[in-house]
């Protein structure tokens, strides 16, 4: 198995191995909430049962396959252990729709079903996990209102602990927002005041749902038309109205209490119509107040105004997310107003946390929008009305005219009342100049790590090489030596796992490559030789066009023994001097022939060329299978392990095994014709629904992973 060695190198080798005795966690608490998560985000589980922790002793050595097959191949080895346990993991409040990816130690994100567990959803009454209670019969408990995963026998690793897991979660209201995958902001706030399992246990009867829902102007309106939607995660100690005037700051909008209701109110102050809504402010004043109107003392002005320094005013804004697109890594989003840091030098705001918006896009539009009602809402205004003014309330617009300071009908927001004992209103406003409420949306650079996405799905591989070398390279065994490579040379490619039938159906899990092959096919026809090694007379002509591979010379005496050994269209060559022509293009000379015991017979341009190093799988076949047709897929995966290629779309190569390596040269003349022959190395893609005759026989050796040899 090339590139997979499961003990590490020599040196990195422990000299003496702990065995544990009990899960080990770094910490515990009694005292842990419960996360409440919306829409679509990221939540850590916590550990809430175990048992059967068990200890499993296994013998490290050099080589071995994928699962840790040893190669038989002396050299170092010592004991070390590996641990499983029967789990449950505790997620969030349920319940919840499903559990998408799973980050553990390394970026490569895994399914919940590569991992071996099982998901409850959380829903009250809860089922109890099947396992559990016909083994653990008096602790199975079915933790209602609680989703978590489970797994008898988890696999925990040589540390005996848990990896450091985060889960994907479609948590409540996911979907409900504009963007069909995050959640609606008006549902998410009513649902956390008023639910009765982890709600904050405010009365649903004084909330008014007019400003929540009304289709015109409501919260729930504007947040759809203007583009943004929420997954907020609640995993930590905080109030209520914490995290409630966050979502506002976030959404552009503000509650108040008025009439004995909680009403939220958004900010917005132009029309927009988006996404299948339109928002349509209220922007009529409700009264022209003048000297008339304002109480106020001999000798002070009745409108009292306060300006803010320009100077001390943000112009860059960030937020810091946790990005979808980059696997939920926090990163910035920053916005700001160049003709603003023109004029009076930049000044950098407090970035907002905001980890509830996962999408780069929504996170412009808050941004922006925070930055614009930072920068552009200067002016605060306080003046007295007379109880007559009584059913005024924050959010009303009023216009203001007092000539002394220059306000001729200016339209106001009203932000706070105040009422003392004889009913005068102490009323603050702020100025409302057009606009400054609604964003610009303009395009935004996603936050990055800088890092392949660790979910991008690679490119499948080139038409697999899959010969039978003769006995001369096998030591009389019958192997199937298998060759892969990335379609376009993709950079992106980590290796692929492969897969094997007998029926063409059916398919079991068998090995894994993670070496690219340098393989091509011939520039130009080879003649075939039967003069001393070396040929002096022929040059080989190749194109690794298709692996992106490269080539590198060799000495003579490295040659002579196979060093740098190529199958080229059924005839086993090394050579001295690889001449780049062109880009992976080579011409190979001091060619040593006929090796492996096999005649040079040359091969024809087009021909399949392989170089045949350490990047090639090596599988061992029963001498029981020769004859047997077999069937085989590989499911690319990237450079982190993650984004598997689905094993139903991958192509699928068939070979019939001749007992190349095992009857000698007669044989061997027949391997040579079904390589020759063999669809995959003619670019022929066989699908898994092709008739093949009926098998009868069941899988046996060849779905075995003590055959790979490295």
């Amino acid at each position: 198995m090339s590139g997979y060695n499961p003990q590490g190198p020599e040196w990195a080798r422990e000299t003496s191995i702990t065995k544990y005795y009990g899960l080990q966690v770094q910490g515990t608490s009694g005292a842990v909430p419960v996360p409440i998560v919306y829409g679509r985000n990221v939540v850590a589980p916590n550990v809430i049962w175990y048992q059967n922790f068990r200890a499993h002793a296994s013998n490290g050595g050099k080589g071995g396959g994928k699962g840790g097959a040893a190669s038989g191949k002396s050299g170092a080895s010592q004991q070390s252990w590996t641990y499983t346990a029967d789990i449950i993991m505790g997620i969030c409040e349920g319940p919840i729709s499903a559990v998408g990816w799973v980050w553990q130690s390394s970026p490569a994100p895994f399914t919940l079903n590569a991992l071996g567990l099982a998901l409850f959803d959380g829903t009250t009454p809860q089922t109890v996990w099947s396992y559990l209670a016909s083994t653990y019969p008096t602790e199975a408990l079915s933790y209602p209102g609680t989703a978590y995963v489970c797994a008898p026998n988890w696999y925990l690793g040589s540390s005996g602990g848990i990896n450091s897991n985060n889960f994907e979660v479609y948590g409540v209201l996911a979907g409900s927002g504009f963007n069909g995958i995050d959640a609606d902001p008006a549902q998410v706030i009513y649902d956390f005041l008023t639910n009765s399992q982890y709600g904050v246990g405010f009365p649903a009867a004084s909330i008014s749902s007019d400003s929540l829902y009304n289709s015109g102007y409501g919260y729930q309106t504007y947040c759809k038309a203007v583009g943004i939607a929420l997954s907020p995660v609640l995993n930590t100690l905080e109030t209520a109205s914490s995290v409630v005037s966050r979502w506002l700051q976030l959404t552009n909008s503000t509650a108040i209490w008025s009439g004995g209701l909680l009403k939220i109110i958004p900010f917005g102050d132009s029309g927009i119509a988006n996404n299948g809504a339109t928002f349509t402010p209220n922007l009529t004043p409700l009264y022209s107040l003048t000297d008339d109107d304002f109480i106020y003392s001999q000798g002070e002005d009745p409108v009292q105004i306060t300006r803010s320094d320009p100077y001390s005013l943000p112009n860059w804004q960030s937020l810091e997310i946790q990005g979808r697109s980059d696997n939920y890594n926090t990163g910035p989003v920053t916005v700001w107003d160049q003709s603003m840091i023109d004029r009076f030098g930049l000044r950098v705001g407090s970035t907002v946390t905001a980890h509830e918006i996962c999408d780069v896009g929504i996170a412009q539009i808050s941004a922006q929008l925070i930055l614009q009602r930072a920068l552009y809402i200067r002016d605060t205004f306080k003046f007295k009305l007379g109880p007559e003014f009584c059913l005024l309330e924050p959010m009303d617009l009023v216009q203001l005219t007092d000539p002394l300071i220059g306000l001729n009908a200016a339209t106001v927001r009203i932000t706070d009342i105040e009422e003392d004992d004889a009913g005068i209103l102490t009323i603050t406003a702020e100025e409302f100049p057009a606009g400054a409420a609604t964003g610009v949306a303009y395009p935004t650079q996603p936050t990055s790590n800088g890092a392949p996405s660790a979910s991008t799905t690679p490119n499948p591989i080139n038409a697999p090489l899959i010969i039978e070398p003769p006995p001369d390279l096998t030591g009389n065994a019958v192997e199937l030596w298998i060759g892969v490579s990335p379609q376009s040379g993709d950079p992106n490619w980590g290796g692929c796992i492969v897969s094997a039938s007998i029926d063409g159906t059916t398919y079991a899990e068998v090995a894994a490559i993670y070496g690219v092959a340098k393989q091509g096919v011939l520039s130009a026809a080879l003649p075939a030789y039967a003069g001393a090694n070396p040929d002096a007379t022929d040059a080989l002509a190749v194109n690794l066009t298709e692996s992106g591979g490269a080539l590198a010379s060799t000495s003579a005496a490295t040659a002579a023994q196979g060093v740098a050994m190529c199958f080229v269209g059924g005839e086993y060559l090394s050579y001295t001097t690889a001449t780049l022509t062109a880009a992976n293009q080579y011409i190979l000379t001091g060619l040593y022939r006929g090796q492996g015991g096999l005649p040079a017979a040359g091969a024809a341009s087009g021909a399949a060329f392989c170089l045949l190093d350490s990047a090639i799988l090596k599988y061992a076949v029963p001498s029981a299978e020769i004859g047997q047709t077999i069937y085989l897929k590989f499911q690319s995966f990237n450079i982190f392990g993650g984004g598997l290629q689905d094993l139903s779309t991958s192509t699928a190569y068939s070979y019939t095994i001749t007992g190349t390596g095992l009857l000698g040269p007669v044989a061997s003349a027949l391997a040579v014709g079904t390589a020759m022959d063999f669809g995959h190395v003619a670019g022929d893609a066989i699908s898994e629904s092709d008739d093949y005759g009926t098998v009868s026989a069941t899988v046996t050796s060849i779905i075995d992973l003590g055959n790979v040899t490295s």
